[in-house]
């Protein structure tokens, strides 16, 4: 998908021939950039000053085909011009760039891997679901129906000219959606990155909670043996000296009854308490240490911290390449659809099937606001699903923190470092975040303030009265 999008970027000259290649042919790397913008200035202002091959001209387009039309075309070329000037700005070193940032986080994360050992496991190609597939294939059938649509109904109407009437119309809108498409590639880039050092980060997350301090091991079955065995001895000794000592013994058990019954119970509380504290002896030089010697993954906090880095600046540089290219865009789209809105509800209900040009642009307007809200769609998904992954790596640091793994509170460094960077990140998460030059935030917000936005117009538009255009038009009797 993503090969045949690139396939068409450069055959309409919005990207150079050999992108990744600085010192190359200058002539052919932007042949196309070049000759296709001219073929569109060539077809525009000949619509417009020869007043020839343009749908404005013909006598079947009435006054609100007119408008419709002059409204459509100008707006394709304020799209056109605008993503063309910034192309040609961006040139190939963006490219360049980008690609050497990707391979260089590349291989730091396949270092970080197998610190990690999980280069053990089979590296799997990125398996996209069937919501993915089924999402590029409904958006390349939507704009292949609108192609068709537009040069069947002009190859109609203008037969062998019609390619120019269609550079007017449809192909600044192809042109536009396809730069949006590689914005889509590059941050599906950069939110992947993301996903594997959230993995690696993770992987220490799991580590944490089954790894503790080190332990005294007691062994302490020997030492009970080692009391049994001094027990035996001193009854074996207590045996002996029994029959030579039988005179002794005898005169210190009549010692004994002669003491008050208090002092027996003291004394045999003594010597109970004696026996218990003998029991309690512990010899603690004999513990062994036992460490947990499982492998961790620790050691690459400081390089994750790094690349997550990396791929932040990485962010900033794509959407300071795309991000202008998305304000032209998204204002066509609102545009169009507001339009065809309009005109679907106040002309094309009443006088459907009267005029075929005017049910023309109708259907061309309503399929283009569909298709750009789609594609607008899709850019705001993957620029919020990009933020999220940059903010879960933060919370997963935040929760390793929190465990007290027995390796931060041995080492202040990964504690210094991990705070660091929570810290920095709630800054970062201030400073930057996709956006349109700062007009507006590439996020689900933005859907909500353009439905807003569109509801207010929309309100205003439909109070028109057209009854009476339609019916001086002959529309309506």
């Amino acid at each position: 998908m993503i090969q045949i999008m690139n396939w068409l970027s450069m055959a309409i000259g919005l990207i150079p021939l050999n992108r990744q290649q600085l010192h190359s042919n200058f002539v052919l790397d932007y042949l196309m950039m070049y000759l296709v913008p001219c073929l569109y200035l060539a077809a525009y202002f000949g619509i417009n000053l020869l007043q020839r091959f343009g749908l404005p001209f013909l006598d079947a387009c009435n006054s609100v085909c007119r408008l419709s039309n002059n409204l459509f075309m100008h707006l394709g070329a304020f799209l056109y011009v605008t993503i063309f000037i910034l192309s040609l700005y961006r040139r190939k070193q963006f490219f360049v760039d980008f690609e050497t940032h990707i391979a260089e986080i590349d291989v730091v994360i396949q270092k970080c891997r197998r610190i990690a050992e999980m280069d053990k496991d089979r590296v799997k190609a990125v398996k996209h679901s069937v919501a993915y597939h089924f999402t590029w294939l409904f958006v390349f059938s939507v704009f292949i129906f609108a192609l068709y649509y537009d040069a069947s109904e002009l190859y109609g109407t203008f037969a062998e000219y019609a390619i120019i009437p269609f550079m007017v119309s449809s192909f600044p809108y192809l042109a536009g959606s396809i730069i949006q498409g590689e914005f889509i590639y590059h941050v599906s880039v950069i939110s992947n990155r993301f996903e594997q050092i959230n993995t690696l980060f993770e992987k220490i997350n799991q580590e944490a909670r089954r790894r503790h301090a080190p332990l005294t091991v007691f062994d302490i079955e020997s030492e009970g043996k080692k009391q049994e065995r001094k027990t035996a001895s001193t009854v074996a000794m207590a045996t002996a000296t029994k029959s030579t000592f039988g005179t002794e013994n005898k005169l210190a058990n009549e010692m004994k009854r002669e003491k008050p019954q208090q002092s027996e119970h003291e004394d045999e509380d003594e010597m109970n308490t004696s026996d218990e504290e003998d029991d309690d002896i512990f010899d603690y030089n004999d513990g062994n240490t036992n460490e947990n010697t499982e492998s961790t993954s620790e050691a690459n906090l400081p390089d994750l911290f790094k690349l997550h880095d990396k791929i932040l600046a990485l962010s900033v540089l794509t959407n300071g390449e795309f991000g202008p290219q998305c304000v032209p865009y998204m204002a066509a789209c609102f545009v169009v659809s507001i339009f065809g809105i309009f005109l679907e509800t106040k002309v094309n209900f009443i006088v459907s099937g009267k005029s075929a040009v005017l049910d023309y642009m109708t259907y061309l307007y309503v399929i283009w606001s569909f298709t750009t809200m789609v594609v607008a769609y899709i850019v705001l998904r993957l620029c919020c699903n990009a933020n999220n992954h940059s903010k879960q790596s933060a919370m997963i640091v935040h929760e390793i923190m929190q465990k007290k793994p027995a390796f931060m509170l041995s080492n202040d460094l990964f504690y210094n470092k991990m705070k660091s960077f929570t810290l920095q990140f709630l800054h970062w998460e201030g400073y930057f975040q996709f956006n349109g030059i700062g007009l507006f935030a590439l996020d689900y917000t933005f859907i909500f303030s353009t439905v807003s936005a569109a509801t207010s117009y929309l309100i205003v538009l439909l109070q028109f009265d057209m009854t009476s255009i339609l019916r001086n038009e002959g529309l309506m009797t």
